[in-house]
């Protein structure tokens, strides 16, 4: 009897052995899982679902109101710069008749003032100093100014410069004095105060 350890097959067999497991595969193909339709939670996918909707919806409103605002917002840029190139316009065009130095900037700040037109007054003491920087009676005209629309910081500093400019000006601490009192800086104030008595405060600018 021939041992069944030491037995094996010859090429043709093993070759035709294979041949018939591999046609043996392809004629049994692979079974596709079914899907429990019946499990899924559709309720739950719903809501998933509606949630994204109202997500992809908001971002979708988010930018459409980004763009509006952007191109309205720019719109408003361009509206407010030649508007105030305008407004530039015509100060210098009235400024002209006059004349077109620091000081007839000055007097036509004080009449914009008690016009009431305190954005031309402004603008009007700003181009006098511009022209005139080391003029101390251009930066005294302009702090008045600026406490006359409530920019106590803005006067503050336009009456600091006034006094940088001369040290002594009764007139320069006192204005100054009342920029720190608006402030509500009241020991400055006193300081400020006692410096234009000291320096002989003047009403007018002759300080």
């Amino acid at each position: 009897m021939q041992n069944l350890k030491s037995y094996k097959l010859s090429p043709q067999l093993r070759s035709e052995l294979n041949f018939s497991k591999q046609k043996s595969r392809s004629t049994h193909p692979p079974k596709i899982p079914k899907i429990p339709w019946e499990k899924i939670p559709w309720k739950r996918v719903g809501t998933i679902l509606a949630t994204f909707a109202v997500i992809i919806g908001a971002y979708v409103g988010v930018k459409k109101t980004y763009e509006y605002t952007s191109a309205k917002s720019q719109e408003k840029q361009k509206a407010e710069l030649q508007a105030y190139q305008n407004h530039l316009q015509q100060i210098k065009e009235e400024v002209a008749s006059q004349g077109t130095d620091a000081y007839s900037y000055a007097e036509l700040s004080q009449k914009f003032l008690k016009a009431k037109d305190a954005e031309r007054a402004e603008t009007a003491a700003e181009i006098a100093v511009q022209k005139e920087p080391n003029w101390r009676d251009g930066y005294l005209n302009l702090g008045q100014v600026y406490l006359s629309v409530n920019k106590f910081e803005e006067a503050k500093k336009a009456f600091e410069k006034a006094i940088e400019i001369d040290p002594i000006s009764g007139t320069a601490h006192y204005y100054l004095s009342l920029a720190y009192q608006e402030l509500r800086n009241s020991e400055a104030a006193k300081q400020e105060f006692a410096k234009a008595k000291k320096f002989g405060f003047e009403t007018d600018f002759g300080g």
